[in-house]
């Protein structure tokens, strides 16, 4: 999906839909499959419910056809900070087109990563990172 969606660049953001096409719809459905696997004792009519959301892309002034690299970063970003707020209200802190921004963010996310208790490589990790940090002082 990502090499489709990076060929759907489009002059404005207004025609967002021209970019997105059906995607939101197509992540949906995907969802609501993942749902029902591992839930489907809970409440069956949940994949129709889940299928049947209305979806709405919101606004962003960070929002951006030139970064098709980081989108990864902005959905942590994303996942970290919205709360069910109006796009006009929500204020997360991105920069539109902020490369240095962006570079901070990644290396952050992949610290937490590499160092979070459930990442089972995360010991060999750290040890990797004090070996390093010992060769390179400065």
């Amino acid at each position: 999906m990502k090499k489709e969606m990076k060929h759907a660049q489009v002059n404005t953001l207004e025609k967002v839909d021209l970019k997105y096409k059906n995607h939101p719809r197509t992540l949906l459905r995907a969802f609501a499959t993942f749902y029902a696997t591992f839930h489907s004792t809970k409440n069956k009519n949940m994949f129709e419910e889940i299928c049947n959301f209305k979806t709405k892309t919101l606004k962003m002034k960070w929002r951006s056809n030139d970064n098709y690299d980081d989108c990864g970063v902005y959905l942590l970003k994303h996942m970290e900070t919205y709360h069910g707020e109006k796009d006009i209200e929500w204020e997360n802190g991105l920069q539109l087109n902020n490369v240095d921004q962006m570079k901070k963010l990644r290396v952050e996310y992949c610290g937490k990563i590499m160092s979070h208790k459930e990442n089972k490589e995360h010991h060999s990790m750290q040890i990797k990172a004090r070996k390093w940090a010992k060769e390179h002082p400065n």
